[in-house]
């Protein structure tokens, strides 16, 4: 059995879709965190902790994910983001600010695109949809899907997967992550889990937003951590750096400022917690 960090609610937004997430703290803003690629939401249980006293907390399971529905979804950015405008219109939220993780971040920008009025600002930490993927590059990204040892696909790569987003030798809360999320991809509710996997994947691809990155209005922080491993592709981008590719999609939104965090990995919420916490703060009281 799963054991959450804090209590876990259900929302029904129709379909026959049932979210899952934990609702913490109070305050004018609203925090809605947006988990990466076959995670959940105890990969905010710092954020939250630190941010419940300043503002409402609200993190989220997507679809097929943790505790919320599983099924034979899209499993699509925009079936995400769907879901995502459902959610926040159902619980009537108020003044949401997107904190957006890995593939939560790609989300995080179709949502702000679609629905721009039920979003006031986007926090992006390690966010996929900077970097860009041309065609060729796409079809040789998909080809390696049909091989072996797919990210996240079994519980060997999704284990190599979670060791290798951090950076710091002692990989805060990794086993505990590991063992919950292979729990997760087993036994009947986890049917779908490989084919939800692999969708994401392709969906990452095919529904960039590098070019309507100029739309974005709303104001964006990004935030990355420096030694992020999966950011840039090391095969395909082998020129970039996780830097450059934060500093490339910040050219591009409007009103828009990054942070580079020393000494952290993909999962830089989780092992810089405090900075990540007190950056958000800021971001968010600035005039």
């Amino acid at each position: 059995m799963i054991k959450y960090p804090f209590p876990v609610h259900k929302c029904d937004i129709g379909s026959n879709l049932e979210i899952a997430y934990c609702d913490e703290g109070s305050g004018d803003q609203t925090l809605l965190f947006i988990h990466g690629l076959a995670n959940y939401i105890p990969v905010f249980k710092h954020n939250i902790e630190g941010l419940k006293g300043q503002f409402r907390c609200v993190a989220i399971d997507l679809p097929g994910n943790g505790l919320s529905s599983r099924g034979d979804y899209p499993y699509s950015m925009f079936f995400y983001a769907e879901s995502l405008a459902r959610f926040i219109t159902q619980l009537d939220l108020q003044n949401v600010v997107l904190v957006g993780h890995s593939m939560g971040g790609q989300i995080s920008l179709i949502l702000s695109l679609r629905y721009p009025t039920l979003i006031s600002k986007l926090v992006l930490l390690a966010p996929s949809g900077l970097e860009f993927y041309n065609d060729f590059e796409c079809s040789m990204m998909k080809g390696l899907l049909s091989f072996g040892g797919m990210m996240y696909g079994d519980a060997m790569s999704l284990e190599a997967a979670i060791e290798n987003s951090y950076y710091h030798e002692q990989k805060k809360d990794a086993k505990h992550i590991v063992k919950d999320l292979i729990h997760l991809m087993q036994g009947e509710q986890g049917k779908y889990w490989r084919k939800m996997v692999q969708t994401n994947i392709e969906a990452m691809l095919n529904e960039q937003v590098f070019k309507f990155l100029p739309q974005i209005n709303q104001k964006t922080l990004i935030v990355f951590g420096k030694q992020d491993a999966f950011i840039p592709n090391k095969l395909m981008h082998v020129g970039e750096t996780t830097e450059s590719i934060a500093k490339k999609g910040a050219a591009l939104i409007p009103n828009c400022q990054v942070e580079i965090i020393h000494h952290s990995g993909h999962f830089v919420q989780i092992e810089s917690a405090d900075k990540v916490n007190a950056l958000i703060t800021k971001f968010i009281e600035a005039k």
